[in-house]
């Protein structure tokens, strides 16, 4: 997709708070343009979740997903300077991934 995940990454204590909105049209297949055509298909079908590189949360989803998905997740024994990364797949092959690294603040 053309516009980049927004991810944050926050931490209290030692847990962590991950934040992503995922820029994605996430059409069902089943609306119709303004001339009754059908609107093609187009969704996220899987999200994986790492912290430092291992995965920690891998998720399916379907058609039933807004536009424009906003995720949070939680995470224990995090630290400052760890690094979360977030990647999406698509109905059609499409890809998308970002990183952030958990900051005090």
């Amino acid at each position: 997709m053309a516009d980049s995940i927004k991810i944050r990454a926050t931490l209290k204590g030692n847990d962590g708070e991950v934040r992503l909105l995922i820029p994605h049209p996430m059409e069902s297949g089943l609306r119709h343009d303004p001339a009754g055509q059908t609107i093609a298909a187009h969704y996220i079908t899987a999200i994986t979740l790492s912290l430092n590189g291992r995965p920690v949360l891998e998720g399916g989803l379907g058609s039933a997903v807004s536009a424009n998905p906003l995720f949070a997740f939680q995470l224990q024994d995090v630290r400052a300077g760890d690094k979360v990364g977030v990647a999406w797949l698509d109905n059609r092959g499409q890809r998308g991934s970002a990183e952030a690294v958990f900051d005090a603040s």
